[in-house]
C-alpha cells in the first residue's frame, strides 16, 4: 500500500504543477495581448497628435501665405514621413474662398498616415481676421 500511496503523490504533485504552469500561461497570454492593445493604442494617439499639428501647421501656412502680397487659393501640400519622423507620409489640403469684402476663409483637412488603413483625418475652417490672424469659429 506504501507504493500506491508515493505514486499517488507524484499524480497529485504533477496534476498541481500543471495546473500551475497552465495558470502562469494563462496570466503571461493575458499580459501579453494587454501589451499589444496598448502598442496599437499609443500609435493610434501618437497618429492623431501628428494630424493635428499638420492641421495647425496648414492653418499657419494659409495664413502666411495669404499675408503675402500674390494671390493664394490653396494647395494639397504632401509632407515626406522623413519629415515626419519616418513613420508615415501627411498630406494637407488648403483652401481659401473669399467672399467679396468679408475676411477670406480658410478650411484645412488634414490626413496622416496617408493612404494607410487605419488613416486619421482632421479638418477645420476658421475665418482670417486682420487683428488675429487664425481665430476659431
Amino acid at each position: 500500500m506504501n507504493h500506491a500511496s508515493q505514486s499517488q503523490r507524484r499524480g497529485a504533485a504533477l496534476i498541481a504543477a500543471l495546473v500551475c504552469l497552465v495558470i502562469v500561461m494563462a496570466l503571461l497570454g493575458h499580459m501579453l495581448v494587454g501589451a499589444l492593445r496598448m502598442g496599437r493604442q499609443m500609435r493610434v494617439e501618437r497618429d492623431r497628435c501628428q494630424c493635428e499639428l499638420l492641421l495647425q501647421s496648414g492653418l499657419e501656412r494659409a495664413a502666411f501665405q495669404l499675408a503675402a502680397a500674390e494671390p493664394y487659393s490653396g494647395e494639397v501640400w504632401n509632407v515626406p514621413s522623413d519629415e515626419l519622423g519616418g513613420s508615415g507620409e501627411g498630406q494637407v489640403t488648403i483652401q481659401v474662398s473669399r467672399n467679396g469684402d468679408s475676411p477670406p476663409r480658410i478650411h484645412v483637412l488634414a490626413e496622416y498616415p496617408m493612404g494607410g488603413e487605419h488613416s486619421i483625418r482632421r479638418s477645420r475652417s476658421v475665418e482670417l481676421r486682420t487683428t488675429h490672424p487664425l481665430s476659431q469659429e
